[in-house]
């Protein structure tokens, strides 16, 4: 699952290059693509011309509500962003305890704890996101647990409201 505006700055291209790779490997795999942008029609036609048809879904913009009904459906979150600032998408996607994939762009660096919380990959390098994913899902499950577990307290502990209030609070009586 991804969340991103379908711009080219998300990285989305990359990301289902990685994925053309997976099926050449017999991968199974159902990947969906949450939000809307002027890049639609291009990423359609990417993911035909990568014969992805049966294995992507753009679902467009979505409430609250239905992102969360699939996150809760998911197992693996990817922003593969080339440009990223901090992303609360992520942030979601781990406190609701998905194995999240990002990749080394700008803000996404703060948001996984590489092999803690999740997993950062350089940006462009589809050969190199879809082998973490690969290695990913050849994780034992105990050690996935625990992952899950890491990023859904680290997120708890340091993205909760009122650690945000205390963080807003100290910058702006500095």
């Amino acid at each position: 699952l991804t969340i991103a505006r379908l711009h080219w700055v998300n990285g989305l291209e990359y990301t289902l290059q990685a994925l053309t790779i997976l099926k050449q490997k017999k991968l199974n795999f159902s990947y969906t693509i949450i939000g809307g942008g002027h890049e639609y029609e291009r990423l359609i036609y990417a993911a035909h011309q990568m014969d992805l048809n049966e294995n992507v879904s753009f679902i467009g913009s979505q409430t609250h509500n239905i992102i969360k009904d699939y996150l809760q459906e998911s197992d693996i979150y990817l922003q593969y962003s080339i440009q990223e600032g901090f992303c609360n998408a992520v942030l979601e996607a781990q406190a609701m305890g998905l194995l999240s994939i990002v990749s080394d762009a700008n803000g996404l660096t703060e948001n996984i704890r590489h092999n803690y919380t999740g997993w950062v990959v350089p940006r462009m390098e589809p050969e190199l996101l879809a082998n973490r994913i690969e290695k990913v899902l050849s994780i034992p499950d105990e050690t996935l647990m625990q992952i899950r577990h890491n990023a859904i307290t680290r997120i708890n502990r340091e993205f909760s409201l009122s650690k945000q209030k205390e963080k807003f609070f100290e910058f702006y009586n500095k």
